[in-house]
């Protein structure tokens, strides 16, 4: 399996460097196995993704194929602006299957697309959308072949939904918008156990842990810190820490990194493009 960083900020897509070794995108991220592709999420890096999957899988883009598979962790601004300006859900045959849980405010596209309609946005993709809307559900397994996901819970406000995935005998956790600090005991063992021996979570490290603890308590975001403990813990095989701030520029993403020093074979920063081989 192959998992690719297409977005590695949070809340807006900028960085303070222009540009930023890091990255400036909000959070997309890919799985590829066995010819397949499953995208999480459709921050301002689905951009970068659609125009490298024309060249990788032009079937995606042509009339009468197969739709593309994409998971949406929750519905915040930053985890699905690229679904605006995605062209597969703008053509009529391609589309795109969006899974995600249901809020019970309209039906599931209403909830997925109501920010891009007028007047916020001049198309109403409620309407216009090519898009199959599928609810997952807490704890209930699910299969888009060649993947397994188990989706659960997140402590970040507005519904949101973590991720153990698996194909081909590996292991992936995703695991960003999460407040590990905020779990009850139960909460946190649990977590853990879903982690056991995985061989990388994805971990949210929007925060340094002296911003976390001056201001930053129940926003929904962990630290480095957490994310070295829940490792420990759970004795994942690697973790990149990913869905930085935007108000952090590269000096301080690097800071944050130094603390990654003891073992940079396990642990590491994400940066938009890059490409982990499992």
């Amino acid at each position: 399996m192959k998992v690719k960083v297409y977005g590695c900020r949070g809340s807006i897509p900028i960085s303070k460097n222009n540009p930023s070794s890091y990255g400036g995108n909000t959070s997309c991220i890919t799985f590829e196995s066995m010819g397949k592709l499953l995208i999480i999420d459709a921050g301002s890096g689905l951009i970068k993704l659609e125009a490298e999957m024309k060249g990788l899988f032009p079937g995606y883009f042509k009339d009468n194929t197969e739709p593309v598979d994409m998971i949406i962790s929750h519905l915040h601004m930053d985890h699905i602006i690229g679904l605006s300006v995605f062209g597969p859900l703008w053509r009529k045959k391609a589309g795109v299957r969006i899974y995600t849980n249901d809020r019970n405010t309209g039906t599931l596209k209403e909830q997925i697309f109501g920010a891009f309609v007028p007047p916020y946005w001049p198309a109403s993709m409620v309407k216009n959308a090519n898009a199959e809307c599928i609810t997952i559900f807490d704890k209930v397994p699910f299969q888009l072949e060649p993947f397994s996901i188990i989706p659960f819970n997140a402590v970040h406000p507005d519904d949101t939904l973590g991720f153990v995935i698996t194909a081909q005998n590996k292991t992936v956790a995703h695991l960003l918008d999460s407040e590990i600090a905020a779990m009850t005991e139960e909460e946190y063992s649990s977590l853990a156990e879903r982690c056991r021996d995985v061989d990388l979570i994805i971990f949210d490290a929007a925060y340094s842990l002296e911003d976390y603890k001056k201001s930053k308590k129940g926003w929904g975001h962990s630290t480095v810190e957490d994310g070295i403990r829940l490792a420990e813990v759970s004795n994942c095989k690697k973790m990149v820490f990913s869905h930085f701030s935007y108000d952090y520029d590269d000096d301080m993403l690097a800071e944050m990194e130094k603390k990654l020093a003891f073992d940079t074979r396990r642990f590491f920063f994400a940066r938009d493009g890059m490409e982990i081989k499992l």
